[in-house]
C-alpha cells in the first residue's frame, strides 16, 4: 500500500490526523497468518496511525519512524504459535488487537491485563473460536473479515455450479482415459447452463448466500430462497422468491446451502428433503456439513439420482474409506471454498486496515459484529 487511493481509498493527505495519538495495536496471530493477510505494500499506511505493542525485538531493531517496531519485521518476530501467556503480555498496553485462525480464545485469564483493550479485529470469518463472554463483558467491539471471505466462498460456489452442471469434472476424467466418444454420446446431453430456464435455490440469505445471489443475477436464472429470518419484501428486494424448504428442494435445478451450523439447522436437510430433489439436480454445500444429514446424503448420492459439490464434511479430513471417493456424481474439495486464495488473503488485510483507520478517525465500524449475531453465524 503506497498511501494512495489505489488500495485504501485515502489520499496522501488523509493518512494521518494531526495531533492524534496512534492506535496501539497488538498482533496476536501467528506469523503464517500474518503473512497471508498483510502484504508488504499495505503496511506503510498502517504504520501512519498505529503503534505496535506487546513485542520487543531489541533496541537494534527499532524502527526509525515508530516508537515501537516496524510492521515489516513481524514475519520474523511473531511466534509460530500463539498461546495464552503470549496474549496476556501482548495486550497489556493494547487498545486494539488483531486475531486470526489459530488464536486461542480470549478468556478472562487471557484478558486479565488488557485494561485498555477496546477493539478486536479478526482477520478470519466467524469469531466464535476467539470471542468469549469475557470480551463482551468488557465492552470490546468486534469486527471480522467475514465480508471478504463471503465473496470468496460465493465465487467458489458459482464456479462449482458451472463446472458441475456442464459436467466438466466428468469430461476431464473421460478425456484423460481416451473415452472421447463416451463424452459426446453419453454425457453431453446432460449438460446445462445458467439461463432463465434454470432454477437455483439458495438456502439462507447469509453473507455468502447474498453474494451468490448477486453473482447469479447477470445470468438471468430464476432464484428461490429459503430463510425464515427474511421477509417476503426483503427477498423481493434481493430479486429472489421466498419459499418453504420443501418448495425449494423440489423446485430447483441447483440447491446451494449457506446456512450456519446452529441447533435449528442441524440435519435440516434430511432424507425427506433430499428425496424431493429433481432427478439430475445438483446439491452444493460450501457452508457447514451438519446442516445435511450425512447418512441420508450418502444414501441419496449413492443411488446416482442427484449430483453434488461438497467442500465440507462431518469428519475432516475426509476418511480414506469414505464412499464419496468412488462416486462419479460428486465433486469434492478439502474445505477450501473461502479464505484460502493468495490475493484474497491480502484483501482481508486491506479490509482490516481500512476498518482500523475508520475506527481511529471516526469510531465507526462497518459490519460490526455484535453478541446476538453469533447465534446465527456459521
Amino acid at each position: 500500500m503506497d498511501n494512495s487511493d489505489k488500495n485504501t481509498g485515502k489520499s496522501n493527505n488523509m493518512t494521518a490526523v494531526t495531533g492524534k495519538s496512534r492506535l496501539k495495536v497488538a498482533f496476536i496471530l501467528d506469523r503464517k497468518n500474518f503473512t497471508r493477510a498483510f502484504h508488504a505494500d499495505d503496511l506503510p499506511f498502517l504504520e501512519t496511525f498505529t503503534e505496535i505493542t506487546g513485542i520487543d525485538p531489541g533496541a537494534e531493531k527499532k524502527s526509525e519512524n515508530l516508537p515501537g517496531i516496524s510492521l515489516k519485521m513481524l514475519p520474523d518476530i511473531l511466534p509460530a504459535k500463539i498461546d495464552e501467556s503470549y496474549i496476556r503480555e501482548a495486550l497489556q498496553e493494547a487498545e486494539a488487537c488483531i486475531t486470526c485462525w489459530g488464536t486461542p480464545p480470549l478468556t478472562e485469564s487471557a484478558l486479565e491485563k488488557a485494561s485498555g483493550l477496546r477493539l478486536l479485529a479478526h482477520a478470519a470469518g466467524t469469531p466464535k473460536a476467539v470471542v468469549t463472554e469475557a470480551v463482551w463483558k468488557r465492552g470490546i467491539r468486534v469486527f471480522t473479515a467475514a465480508p471478504i471471505i463471503a465473496i470468496d466462498v460465493a465465487e467458489t460456489t458459482l464456479g462449482a455450479i458451472i463446472a458441475s452442471i456442464k459436467k466438466l469434472y466428468i469430461f476431464d476424467k473421460l478425456t484423460r482415459e481416451g473415452k472421447w466418444a463416451e463424452c459426446k454420446n453419453v454425457h453431453m446431453g446432460k449438460m446445462k447452463r445458467l439461463n432463465s430456464r434454470l432454477v437455483v435455490g439458495v438456502v439462507s440469505a447469509s453473507q455468502v448466500g447474498r453474494n451468490l445471489i448477486r453473482m447469479l443475477k447477470p445470468f438471468g436464472v430464476q432464484m428461490l430462497l429459503y430463510d425464515p429470518l427474511i421477509s417476503d419484501y426483503a427477498a423481493a428486494e434481493m430479486g429472489v422468491r421466498k419459499v418453504t424448504l420443501p418448495e425449494l428442494m423440489s423446485g430447483s435445478d441447483v440447491v446451494s446451502v449457506h446456512s450456519p451450523n446452529i441447533p435449528a439447522t442441524q440435519n435440516m436437510i434430511n432424507g425427506e428433503m433430499l428425496a424431493l430433489m429433481q432427478d439430475g439436480a445438483l446439491l452444493v454445500n460450501t457452508a457447514r456439513a451438519h446442516v445435511i444429514n450425512e447418512e441420508d446424503l450418502l444414501r441419496e448420492l449413492g443411488s446416482g439420482r442427484i449430483n453434488a459439490y461438497l467442500d465440507v464434511f462431518h469428519k475432516e479430513p475426509l476418511p480414506a474409506d469414505s464412499p464419496l471417493f468412488s462416486m462419479e456424481n460428486v465433486l469434492l474439495s478439502p474445505h477450501i471454498s473461502g479464505g484460502q486464495t493468495i490475493n484474497g488473503g491480502y484483501e482481508r488485510g486491506q479490509y482490516l486496515i481500512q476498518q482500523l483507520y475508520s475506527y481511529w478517525t471516526t469510531g465507526i465500524l462497518r459490519d460490526e459484529t455484535v453478541r446476538d449475531m453469533l447465534n446465527t453465524m456459521a
